[in-house]
């Protein structure tokens, strides 16, 4: 030391302490792996490090760098957590004024000031060639790019002027190296380097290329210009990387398979003249028929004075991408898809320089450049640590595939790289950014190379793998799987066909001309299946269902003649639904989990954005739809195994419920908003078990699937199988318990019931009661048995209702005396229900299940009970109106409502046709209050109706009204089209006399063809449309109290007698269908209005054989009704569908009828009272 500070003697303290600083880093970090040969002390090593390190810096003998602290590799490593750079030769003027160019979004390199020095090796230990350039010390060792290298630079001591350092939080940890500036040699002679070989024997390429087509054993040497390098390859622990040297329109392929030869890689670039010795000629075992110059342990490298780059300008630029004509420098034709056609086309190879703008995926290969060309270098082995790949980077491409919309996830431009293409990092990125860490071969590449997959569907893959660690990772999807989850999504979408067998061949794609590889050929625009989140579709319905609002659509033509409150009932609901695939230009689809909801008692998919409610319903082998059990709570066995499955959707309809509060004064004002008082909707899907694709199975499906499997093969023995796998599961999660075998007899509807929280207070939560019988004893078990098949110790065969064992209790009773009643259970949070496979042998045909009955029977049966279940299709539903004034019961039970689970006060009317019979209806009002709200109860929908009241009412109607046990079940899927129900058939034709005659089976529905024999009565009035009174004028005609309405609706009434041969009937027509009795067109119609509005009321009836008025007979407008009614253009053959009014029975009538002198007296039955729904003038 004291030797070495005698040289700078006239140097002030800081300065020397700084020397020391060097002199000791040196001594302790270089100095021990300098080769003897070069015979330098550590005085004479320090003294040649300083002056290059003046002469880098500029500072040769004015002043030291003492800014600059020497800094070993394992200090970088271990303290340097941030990326940083540092250069001797950049100025503060120079750093700023590169900071100031940096990228958007980005920041440059923090400066720092670091004296680094190391010796550069093609491994991190010696011996250890991996390929690459790593600088070592005698504390460690750190790998580094090089923009540009030299073999002479191997084993030599250098100084590094300019470099990053970018650590890595990997496993192993560390960062790399970018060398920015060429390195400076500090030690005068190379240390390991042997030059070796002779070049006054090259050969040309040409020669070469005739050589290779003889066998040869005598070694070559051979120069040329490089025209492709592949990159380095790992296959079965061998390295090994290809080159060909080309002059004119010859080549010759080059393999290097030696180790310590494996770091020529980072030596040589496109375009270079290089000369290669000691090689020999030899073949290739998968490529056959071919033969290659191999390099020999002797071979050296011998870098000539670099000429032009390349005959094709690699420093060019692509065109305008965005006037690229897409089929420019391809050919195109059309492959068949179950689906859509598939266009292919043939890429072109390009060089290209760019500045890469944005890392679109790392671990992919999916980078960006200039803003707008998309590369992806999939097809290559992935960059070790980056390979200096970060967004500000320089990169130069030869030979790559140039692609015009591969994929619509994808920029219009993709240069895609195969075995034979070259990147090369021109200028290292001067900004700060995350570098990912990802092994040799990522999932995604793994995936791409097990499947041979194409450009176009790795673009998809891509994407799809984005999309589900975004939304299902790691809740329901673990890290590792994502990739696999992908790859059935992309099976889901890709058809057979359109999936290629050809293996990949890497010779052929390194070196055959012409060249093929996967890239060469690729879809255009293809898979465009697009990946929806569950929140962009509920944002996307939101949308929909008020943009596609139209409230004069809403309404029926009869809205002309509707008082406020019948047009507002009218508004009050309505549905728009679409199919999943109208929703989006290109085809969507749906991943999520299947999962109950226990707020909303309703099955719903779901993802890590939001949640959807769905309404599943399974499909027969003949394709009807049969009983789901989802909406009820209680879930089939089918039904079961779907829960916590990962589901994909392509085929499902999206339904929005639209529930308004209007105020509208009458039909005029529909194009006013402002009477809109409040507003929300209730969204879900509509799809079928069949339209579902399993992705992930849940642990129930899985076991299922095992169970069906087990019974191909030897029960017996995957029985002993499992039983020693049981006996062997030493889970501590999975702890003793007790299971029971029940079947389920009957269920009631979800609702909220009174729960006790603690021994004095009490909650409202929803619940359900079932009624179950016990088909065995209580067993116990070691561990959960699941689903799995039963033991047939779990059952007996006979059934019993004692449950004792499992601590049910008796009801106690005034008195102290103790009411043995039916044993009761509430269902615990940590119990589970599993549905049993191969019970059909335990369910005998005596069960206490009730029969679900038809429409019919409900109708007409008369020993049915007054609590019914039964099933049928909805024809029509219809908001009641609210009752003004009326308060719930109970004040606690609507306080705790939420109300995006429930719809207070909201009650329905659905009108549920015989699936069998169109003719047979019923009225069945729904309290959708009570409990939570029930979805899919559409025109065209097939309910289940369980535990309703069945009432008749004065008019001896049957219909059915809803209880707090009530249950809706959605077992069908109603229309897609808005306000439809889809094509229903059309009611049968009937006979008056049937009709008349009171039959047990009489539809409630028909069409009846007779003819009008006389109109009874005709009244038409205009009505106030707030309150009902008369209106005249202009204005209402109440007076106490007055009423200020301005607004007037009229309504017209007619009662004809229709008789077609078998019978009479007493028809009604309403308002929309009066003036089609009276054969009035629209203008004559609105004339008729008008003449009414002046008196407000007109009424005019039959008496005898003559109409008549009370008031003012000879008044014109009497006078031309009275003409009118009596007139044939009214009395005429007439075709109408009509409902039964009324199923009041009263006693036949006696009548006096004569034939020809004699007279008759006999019995006729009432006549039936009618609503004509339709009216059709006959022809015939």
């Amino acid at each position: 030391m004291e030797e070495f500070l005698e040289h700078f003697k006239e140097r002030t303290r800081s300065e020397q302490r700084w020397l020391c600083e060097v002199f000791e880093g040196v001594r302790q970090q270089l100095y021990p792996l300098i080769s003897s040969s070069v015979g330098l002390s550590v005085e004479q090593l320090t003294l040649s490090v300083l002056s290059k390190v003046q002469r880098a810096a500029g500072s040769e003998v004015a002043s030291l760098p003492v800014s600059y602290r020497f800094v070993s590799l394992s200090e970088l490593t271990r303290q340097q957590h941030t990326p940083c750079c540092s250069s001797l030769t950049w100025s503060s003027a120079q750093y700023r004024e590169q900071a100031r160019r940096a990228l958007p979004n980005y920041r440059a390199l923090a400066r720092d000031n670091i004296l680094l020095m190391g010796y550069l090796y093609d491994g991190p230990a010696a011996g250890a060639s991996d390929g690459g350039w790593w600088v070592r010390d005698a504390g460690g060792a750190v790998s580094c790019r090089l923009v540009k290298s030299s073999p002479l630079w191997l084993g030599r001591l250098m100084l590094f002027p300019t470099w990053n350092y970018i650590p890595q939080n990997a496993p192993a940890g560390g960062g790399y190296l970018e060398l920015i500036d060429p390195p400076v040699c500090v030690t005068p002679e190379a240390m390991t380097f042997d030059p070796g070989g002779s070049l006054t024997e090259a050969m040309s390429v040409k020669r070469a290329a005739e050589l290779l087509k003889q066998r040869c054993d005598a070694q070559v040497c051979v120069s040329g210009q490089v025209s492709v390098i592949s990159p380095l390859l790992l296959i079965s622990g061998r390295r090994f990387f290809c080159l060909i040297l080309s002059e004119g329109d010859s080549a010759a392929p080059v393999l290097i398979t030696e180790g310590k030869h494996q770091y020529w890689r980072q030596c040589v670039c496109v375009g270079q003249y290089i000369c290669i010795s000691a090689m020999r000629v030899c073949s290739l075992r998968g490529w056959a028929g071919h033969h290659v110059l191999s390099v020999t342990a002797q071979s050296r490298l011998h870098p000539h004075v670099q000429t032009q780059e390349s005959s094709e300008d690699p420093e060019k630029h692509l065109m305008d991408t965005d006037s690229h004509a897409p089929d420019t420098h391809m050919t195109s034709h059309t492959a068949s898809c179950s689906t859509t056609s598939v266009r292919k086309k043939h890429s072109t190879l390009i060089s290209y320089k760019g500045l890469i703008t944005k890392v679109l995926h790392a671990e992919a290969g999916l980078y960006e450049i200039d803003g707008k060309v998309g590369l992806c270098l999939a097809y290559q082995p992935l960059q070790e640590r980056g390979g200096g790949l970060r967004p500000g980077a320089e990169i130069q491409l030869h030979n790559v595939h140039f692609l015009y919309r591969p994929s619509p996830f994808a920029p219009d431009v993709v240069l895609c790289a195969c075995l034979c293409s070259s990147a090369q990092v021109t200028a290292f990125s001067p900004l700060s950014s995350k570098v990912e860490v990802c092994g040799s071969h990522s999932p995604l590449q793994r995936h791409l190379l097990e499947k041979n997959l194409g450009v176009s569907q790795y673009l998809w893959l891509c994407y799809c793998q984005r999309v589900i660690t975004e939304r299902l990772c790691p809740r329901w999807v673990r890290e590792e799987r994502v990739c696999v989850v992908a790859g059935r999504l992309l099976d889901c979408v890709c058809d057979a066909e359109q999936k290629t067998d050809r293996k990949r061949d890497i010779y052929r794609e390194m070196l055959q001309e012409p060249h093929q590889c996967p890239v060469t050929t690729y879809c255009v625009s293809w898979p465009c299946v697009v990946l929806w989140s569950v929140r962009h579709l509920c944002d996307w319905m939101s949308s929909e269902v008020w943009s596609s609002l139209s409230l004069s659509s809403l309404v029926s033509p009869a809205a002309a003649h509707m008082t406020c409150a019948e047009l507002n009932a009218c508004l009050s609901w309505s549905v728009h639904s679409v199919r999943l695939t109208a929703a989006h230009s290109q085809p969507l689809m749906l991943v999520g989990v299947l999962e109950l909801s226990s707020t909303h008692a309703t099955l719903q998919i779901k993802d890590q954005t939001q949640t959807l409610d769905c309404v599943c319903v399974q499909t027969d082998q003949s394709g009807a739809t049969t009983n789901s059990n989802i909406s009820t709570a209680w879930l089939g066995k089918p039904m079961t195994s779907l829960l916590c499955c990962l589901v994909c959707v392509q085929r499902c309809t999206l339904v929005m419920e639209r529930l308004m509060k209007t105020n509208f004064p009458s039909w005029k004002h529909l194009d006013q908003p402002n009477y809109i008082t409040h507003k929300h909707c209730r969204l879900y899907l509509q799809f079928c078990v069949s339209d579902l694709i399993i992705i992930s199975p849940s642990a129930a499906m899985s076991i299922s699937l095992m169970e069906k499997k087990r019974d191909q093969t030897d029960g017996r023995e995957a029985d002993q199988k499992r039983d020693r796998r049981d006996e062997g599961d030493d889970d501590p999660l999975r702890s003793a318990c007790v299971s029971l075998v029940f079947r389920l007899n009957s269920k009631q509807g979800v609702m909220f019931r009174n729960t006790s929280v603690s021994a004095d207070a009490h909650t409202l939560q929803m619940g359900f009661t079932a009624t179950v019988s016990c088909l065995g004893d209580v067993q116990l078990w070691n561990n959960d048995p699941k689903n799995r098949r039963i033991q047939t110790s779990e059952t007996d065969g006979r059934e019993t209702t004692d449950v004792s064992v499992l601590k049910a209790e008796s009801i106690s009773a005034r008195g102290g005396v103790k009411l043995l009643s039916n044993p009761a259970l509430l269902m615990k949070h940590q119990w589970r229900l599993h549905t049993l496979t191969h019970m059909e042998q335990l369910l005998d045909t005596q069960s206490d299940v009730g029969a679900v009955m038809s429409v019919s029977k409900v109708l007409h049966s008369s020993s049915t009970s007054e609590i019914v279940s039964f099933y049928g299709v909805i024809s029509q539903r219809i908001t009641l109106q609210e009752e003004m004034g009326t308060k719930p019961s109970i004040q606690s039970v609507t306080a705790t409502k939420d109300s995006s689970v429930v719809e207070e006060g909201l009650k329905i009317r659905l009108t549920v046709q015989d699936s069998e019979s169109a003719g047979h209806m019923i009225q069945v009002y729904v309290d959708l209050s009570c409990g939570p709200y029930t979805p899919g109860l559409l025109q065209g929908a097939t309910v289940i109706l369980q535990d309703f009241h069945r009432k008749v009412s004065k008019a001896c109607n049957v219909y059915c009204r809803s209880l707090p046990i009530s249950c809706v079940s959605v077992t069908g899927l109603g229309s897609v089209s808005s306000g439809s129900g889809g094509s229903q058939s059309p009611p049968p034709m009937m006979l008056l006399g049937e009709w008349a005659s009171g039959r047990t089976q009489q539809c409630i529905v028909g069409q009846v063809k007779g003819h009008i024999v006389c109109v009874l009565s005709l009244r038409l009035q205009w009505m106030c449309s707030l309150c009902g009174s008369t209106f005249r004028q202009g204005s209402c005609s109440r007076g106490q109290p007055p009423c200020d309405s301005s607004c007037g609706v009229f309504q017209a009434e007619a009662k004809v007698a229709v008789e077609d041969g078998s019978g009479e009937a007493l028809v009604w027509f309403s308002s929309d269908t009066v003036s089609e009795l009276l054969m009035l067109d629209v203008g004559q119609w609105e004339g008729l209005q008008r003449h009414v509005r002046v008196k407000g009321h007109v009424r005019v009836y039959t008496r005898g054989h003559s109409m008549m008025c009370d008031v003012d007979p000879e008044e014109p407008l009497v006078q031309f009704l009275c003409c009118l009614c009596s007139s044939n253009t009214v009395c005429r053959q007439i075709k109408l569908t009509c409902r039964l009014r009324a199923q009041r029975t009263g006693k036949c009538q006696l009548r006096k009828v004569c034939r020809g002198p004699t007279e008759f007296i006999s019995k006729f039955p009432p006549a039936p009272q009618l609503q004509c729904l339709e009216i059709q003038t006959d022809t015939h």
